[in-house]
């Protein structure tokens, strides 16, 4: 039985390019206006701003190879920013098949970023002045929508790198709130003795930690921050109230942020260098005893502290870190050193090796003064021996490895000794 409905017709091949109602859309507002522009810049912009317009890596790589054929001139106010590459050379350059091409193509034209010059037979070709190299007549595609939208690219460009930079700094703030939060929650327990729970502050900080290195929007890291934010607070709140006679370290924990008191350190003046070394290591299995020089008045181990736990029994004193680190040596011209000139020396070589003073007040806080003294004692050390480029970043590595009981210093003290020793 046949249909009263009418057969739909096809449309007739012509041979002419279709103009689509979303290649008009895509090229409502442009003027057509030629001005002079740099066809590298016109470029750099485009692929900054693809990702975030949403093209995709295909368009920007069609639009980068019809862009070769372009030549600088061609940007010059008035001029046309035609190129002509035949299908073949185009297949050859993509490896795609000629449909494929095609497909690609007619992206670039839907999107607004090209338009289709065709003359005559539709074949691409185009005449160039022997002189100026100005483009007289040709028949391919137009370049000049996407130099048109230079502005808006360069625009969108912007927002994206400064939603990067907005980022980056809340990251850096988070960062700088946990850490200083583990400070305390790492002080707290180490001072022992109270009720508050310092593992789950110190837990619920490496949480929020954790959450931002996953989270990529600013709002979400702003609350995040917040969250450090009090998390600090309260910490700092139930240190007060657990350990009010606790040692107050002078340097703000590492990445201290605006806002936060830091004291400055003091510069000492230029003493005479001296290199007295005595005497040589005791091994913690039963060694050699040191010198009297080696010994420490009680009163100076009750100021420092001790750094048992840290040293795993090494025997330390202030004549035997003199001897396993020259750096010292070169600021200390008392013949029978105490703890007060090996701080006063690290403080000239802490600011040489460009440590921070806020990972130095970390380092106090978490190994007691003596700890410090010592591991940046050996950093220095290491550096001059070309073992470690970067000592800020070195020691706030030792910092959260002695967190996790994983810095075993006294086996660089060892190895240090054992170097002296054969020096001597």
């Amino acid at each position: 039985m046949m249909s009263d409905q009418p057969v739909p017709r096809l449309p007739r091949r012509t041979g002419r390019r279709r103009t689509t109602g979303a290649q008009l859309q895509a090229v409502a507002g442009l003027s057509g206006r030629l001005d002079e522009l740099d066809r590298g810049r016109v470029l750099a912009a485009f692929k900054a701003a693809a990702p975030a317009m949403g093209y995709t890596p295909c368009v920007v790589h069609m639009l980068d190879l019809l862009f070769r054929y372009s030549a600088n001139q061609d940007w010059k106010a008035g001029q046309l920013r035609y190129v002509w590459p035949s299908n073949e050379v185009l297949v050859g350059s993509t490896g795609l098949t000629l449909s494929g091409v095609r497909k690609r193509l007619r992206r670039l034209i839907d999107l607004g970023l090209i338009r289709a010059h065709d003359i005559g037979t539709g074949r691409r070709w185009g005449h160039r002045d022997a002189q100026t190299g100005y483009i007289l007549q040709a028949s391919g595609f137009d370049l000049s929508p996407v130099g048109e939208r230079m502005t808006g690219f360069v625009a969108v460009a912007e927002a994206v790198e400064a939603r990067r930079r907005e980022i980056r700094m809340r990251r850096r703030e988070c960062s700088a709130w946990s850490r200083k939060t583990l400070s305390l929650t790492d002080h707290g327990i180490a001072a022992g003795g109270s009720d508050v729970d310092w593992s789950s502050l110190a837990t619920e900080a490496e949480r929020l930690a954790a959450l931002v290195r996953a989270e990529g929007d600013p709002v979400e890291l702003a609350a995040i921050e917040a969250r450090l934010r009090r998390l600090h607070e309260e910490a700092e709140r139930q240190l007060r109230i657990a350990s009010p006679a606790l040692e107050v370290v002078d340097s703000a924990p590492q990445d201290a942020l605006p806002g936060t008191p830091i004291t400055p350190t003091t510069q000492l003046s230029i003493s005479e260098a001296v290199t007295a070394a005595e005497g040589h290591p005791a091994h913690h299995d039963g060694g050699a005893t040191t010198r009297s020089a080696m010994t420490e008045p009680i009163v100076a181990r009750q100021r420092f502290g001790q750094c048992g736990d840290l040293l795993n029994g090494f025997p330390m004193s202030p004549a035997l870190l003199l001897h396993l680190v020259p750096a010292y040596r070169d600021w200390v011209s008392s013949a029978a050193p105490a703890w007060d000139d090996i701080q006063q020396a690290c403080e000239v070589v802490r600011a040489q090796l460009e440590i921070p003073p806020q990972v130095y007040g970390h380092a106090r806080m978490v190994f007691g003064t003596t700890g410090a003294l010592v591991a940046i004692g050996t950093i220095a050390v290491k550096h001059a021996a070309q073992r470690v480029h970067n000592p800020a970043g070195y020691l706030r590595r030792m910092i959260e490895r002695h967190r996790y009981g994983e810095l075993h210093l006294d086996r660089t003290l060892h190895g240090l000794a054992a170097a002296a020793a054969r020096e001597n």
